[in-house]
Parts: C-alpha cells; sequence; structure tokens
C-alpha cells in the first residue's frame, strides 16, 4: 500500500450514507476522486432495481452542489461508453467517477486524489485495487485520501483489510452528521 494514502472512516446508518457523502464532497472538495458502490446483485436485477451507481448519480446530480463533472463507469456499459467516459476525464477539469470495481483494475487515471469506498469492497485485494487507484502520481508528495462509509457492523471486515494489508484507518467524525 502506497505510504502517500491515508486511510479513514465514518460510522452512519444505512439511511445516512447519502448525506454523509455529500457532507464529505463538501468538506474535502477534492478536485479528482472515484466513488465506488458494491455490483448489483442477481435478485435487486429480477426485481427490476435500480443499480446503486444510477441511483448515486441521480443523488449527486440533484443534491452535489460543487464543479466537478459526475462520471459514471460500470461492468454492464459497453466499450465504448466506458471510452466516452475515460476520454471525457482525461480532458482536464475536475471529475467524480461513479464505479462498480470495473475501475479499480487496468485503468490508470494518476491525477485521482480522493477515493470513497460508498460500499466496502468484497475482500482485501479488492480494497487494495480500489485504493491503489490513487497515489499514482509520479515524484508527489501530495496526500492521498481513501474514506470507507461504512455500518457500524462492517467495521470489523475494514479492520480485517487493515490487518492484512498493514495500514491503519483513523475514524472520521463528522459534527452532527451520524
Amino acid at each position: 500500500m502506497p505510504s502517500c494514502l491515508l486511510h479513514r472512516y465514518v460510522i452512519c446508518s444505512r439511511k445516512e450514507k447519502h448525506r454523509i457523502l455529500l457532507s464529505l464532497l463538501q468538506s474535502d472538495a477534492p478536485q479528482y476522486g472515484i466513488i465506488f458502490v458494491g455490483e448489483q446483485s442477481e435478485r435487486s436485477k429480477k426485481a427490476g432495481k435500480a443499480p446503486s451507481t444510477i441511483l448515486l448519480i441521480d443523488f449527486l446530480k440533484t443534491s452535489y452542489e460543487g464543479a466537478l463533472e459526475i462520471l459514471l463507469m460500470e461492468e454492464d456499459m459497453n466499450f465504448n461508453s466506458r471510452a466516452a467516459s475515460l476520454s471525457e476525464m482525461r480532458q482536464g477539469g475536475g471529475y467524480l467517477l461513479v464505479s462498480t470495481d470495473i475501475a479499480a483494475r487496468g485503468i490508470d487515471l494518476p491525477e485521482t486524489t480522493h477515493i470513497y469506498n460508498f460500499g466496502l469492497p468484497k475482500t482485501a485485494i479488492d480494497y487494495l485495487h480500489r485504493a491503489g487507484r490513487t497515489g499514482r502520481k509520479p515524484f508527489s508528495d501530495e496526500k492521498c485520501i481513501v474514506t470507507n462509509i461504512i455500518l457500524a457492523e462492517e467495521r470489523f471486515v475494514l479492520q480485517r483489510y487493515e490487518n492484512e494489508l498493514t495500514f491503519n484507518c483513523e475514524e472520521l467524525t463528522l459534527v452532527a452528521q451520524c
């Protein structure tokens, strides 16, 4: 794990996750960030529910007041759509990419400074790949931030990742938020 990464977490209820993310985006003011969400379950797909990426994009487009362009990348997108999203990100200006784990492997976005895990990854290796999307600027001493927005019952999972990958994650307390 790169030493330039600062790992932190916020514990909140499921109902508060969107509001907490919005508060973090406003206080962190990232110039380049990726928000990772979990994959949609087969059961959810069969029930006709919208994917969590789409729900989050809709929420951010109506609630986020920052200047960053909000983009989407998920496994169900065709190659041309993914390429268009990557092209938009590389053209300059800031971005906020909402993504499933498709962006955690093999996509190099060296300007990314903030990672938000809106849902914890399933394994420590997946956590490593998500966190590894940041801290890639060569010759930079800039600290990059990985923030985990978790439920109280998920803390033990994050602790397991900390032990496996040998990093420390500090608790972030948002005043009057959780």
